[in-house]
């Protein structure tokens, strides 16, 4: 009985495992049965870019979790066996020296093209950088799959539409509701975004802040009238932006810099307009 089980066991662990390597390849092929081009980017505003302009043509994984932030992220072994078989490595300019070409090589993939995209330290969730992230990955894209150019192309073309239509409708709910009236104190990392938004930033504050740098906030954000407080999920630490918030009695709203960074916000246009929600839910409050 013992060895019949055993026996059964061991098939079953075969078919398993045979699943799981025929859902590997099938992962990695294109609907026209040619191999997709294997993508890695280090966080998910750039990865959710490869996806909809790659299409069904690439295979595409991010590094980092988007409910944390880029800076305080430690390579680990796993970092670098997910490089190990990228064929285009997307980051940051932010990112560039954390994920430096001399760590790529250190993965030991020799055949990977590394490239830096957008600019200014900024996210993709800022809607001009994100137009900007969306044509330097697609000539990226073109430039490791050439075959494949006018589809990608076409698809980023589409998406930067997109991009534009879903940045115009969350802006006008802004401004209907008083966001262009609004003085706020924001984090460092999310001052592009509460600048888009046309709030007056009356101050910013890094995640790094001392206790006398809050008090200073505070001054200013008295004698400025601040109204908000802008905080970034991704930041180590939130007790900055309560702090403020407390000495102030004014709201503090915290938003996502990634796509999935809060549940269900696994796309960039679902999280940016979240992002837009957690703010109207403040400023209906005025």
């Amino acid at each position: 009985m013992n060895k019949k089980y055993l026996a059964i066991c061991g098939i079953v662990v075969v078919l398993v495992l045979a699943i799981g390597v025929v859902a590997y390849e099938n992962g990695i092929k294109s609907t026209t049965d040619q191999p997709k081009l294997y993508v890695v980017a280090t966080s998910t505003d750039i990865s959710d870019i490869v996806k909809e302009v790659g299409g069904d043509k690439v295979y595409v994984e991010s590094i980092i979790p988007p409910g944390q932030c880029p800076g305080h992220f430690d390579i680990k072994p796993q970092t670098l066996e997910t490089l190990k078989n990228a064929q285009l490595f997307l980051r940051h300019d932010y990112d560039s020296q954390k994920f430096s070409d001399e760590l790529v090589k250190s993965s030991g993939n020799n055949n990977v093209s590394s490239v830096t995209v957008g600019a200014n330290n900024a996210t993709f969730m800022v809607p001009q950088m994100r137009l900007m992230g969306i044509d330097n990955v697609t000539t990226a894209l073109v430039q490791a799959d050439p075959q494949n150019a006018d589809y990608f192309k076409k698809r980023a073309e589409t998406l930067k539409t997109e991009t534009n239509n879903t940045a115009g409708e969350q802006k006008k709910r802004l401004s209907d509701n008083g966001a262009n009236k609004t003085k706020v104190i924001v984090a460092l990392y999310q001052s592009g975004f509460a600048k888009w938004a046309g709030f007056e930033v009356v101050a910013t504050y890094p995640p790094d802040i001392s206790l006398e740098e809050i008090k200073n906030l505070v001054e200013k954000g008295r004698q400025q009238g601040a109204q908000l407080v802008i905080d970034n999920l991704q930041s180590p630490d939130s007790s900055a932006a309560n702090s403020i918030s407390s000495e102030l009695g004014i709201p503090v709203v915290t938003l996502s810099n990634y796509p999935g960074g809060i549940s269900g916000t696994d796309t960039w246009a679902n999280s940016f307009s979240k992002n837009v929600d957690l703010i109207l839910e403040q400023l209906k409050k005025k």
